[in-house]
């Protein structure tokens, strides 16, 4: 783990899977191959977890673990340092770049100074989105897996007003995009030249990517191999046919039994066909007024802190 230099935090539904699978792609960046370990969000319990987040979530991975080589994995919670230096342990030689990539680094209070006490000269990627979009990707993929199947406005103030928050245990819908103190929490333990801060949008300009590379020291391929994601399906929009149904599914643990089931050439063409993507809803105005108004005063904060600003 001591090549270990680079680590991608956040936010969540703001772009990192791009990025994860953009430099995976290169013989000279390894990325660990289940791409959110959680491995120093020591803050998160997993004891608390939801039913639903349980229920689309694959807690035990022992047998992950036994597989060699690992296969490419969405999400886990790593909590054995074995393990989490398992995801490293076929970094090539040529890798200048080794790391990973979990977004809940971004949030988590502990992260930080676990990160920076194992890895003190490790670069930190912070991406960020537009908080009202980043919440509203969130809501729908939160219904398209059966964690909510309220109005927009009603999800949000529910989880709000949880008593007990916290990542797998409530949404956090409004919590991950309050950028300022957590951005702060990594400037005041890395070195400045170790933080680059990137928005969603410049993922589609050439110029901040080759900026990126530039700051990890990487040269320009003039030509990338083709990108195969395994874990490109969990970003995919759409809703499921029959919601009610699916969030009875979903909290009584029956679609994860139901999936383990079933060959993978079948479950891939019945996931298919069980969520669409046709006329997704939009956000409305008035859901729009809603969020600004919640996150106004903080994105005033991160301007004035940080020098970053989103248009609302």
């Amino acid at each position: 783990m001591s090549r270990i230099n680079f680590f991608i935090v956040g936010a969540a539904k703001g772009g990192t899977t791009t990025v994860f699978e953009r430099l995976n792609n290169r013989p000279d960046v390894y990325l660990s191959p289940l791409k959110e370990p959680n491995y120093y969000s020591s803050d998160i319990d997993i004891a608390k977890f939801s039913p639903e987040f349980k229920a689309n979530t694959r807690l035990d991975l022992s047998d992950y673990f036994k597989t060699s080589p690992l296969e490419l994995r969405q999400i886990g919670f790593v909590r054995d340092p074995e393990d989490y230096a398992k995801l490293f342990a076929s970094a090539p030689d040529c890798a200048k770049i080794i790391g990973e990539c979990s977004t809940s680094y971004l949030w988590s209070e502990e992260a930080p100074k676990r990160i920076v006490q194992a890895h003190p000269e490790a670069k930190i990627l912070i991406i960020l989105r537009n908080p009202i979009d980043r919440l509203y990707s969130h809501y729908m993929m939160a219904r398209k897996y059966g964690f909510t199947s309220l109005p927009l406005i009603d999800a949000v103030k529910k989880d709000m007003d949880r008593p007990e928050k916290g990542w797998g245990a409530s949404e956090l819908f409004v919590d991950l995009g309050l950028y300022t103190d957590q951005i702060s929490r990594y400037k005041e333990l890395f070195p400045a030249a170790s933080i680059k801060i990137m928005q969603t949008s410049d993922l589609r300009n050439p110029h901040s990517w080759q900026d990126l590379l530039n700051w990890l020291d990487l040269p320009r391929l003039d030509t990338p191999k083709g990108i195969t994601d395994k874990s490109k399906d969990a970003n995919t929009a759409g809703l499921p046919r029959f919601e009610a149904l699916n969030r009875a599914l979903t909290k009584g643990g029956l679609k994860r039994k139901l999936g383990n089931m079933l060959p993978p050439s079948v479950k891939a063409s019945l996931v298919k066909w069980y969520y669409s993507s046709d006329n997704l809803p939009k956000m409305s105005a008035e859901e729009r007024k809603f969020l600004k108004a919640i996150y106004s005063k903080e994105l005033s904060r991160l301007n004035a802190k940080h020098g970053i600003s989103f248009e609302l």
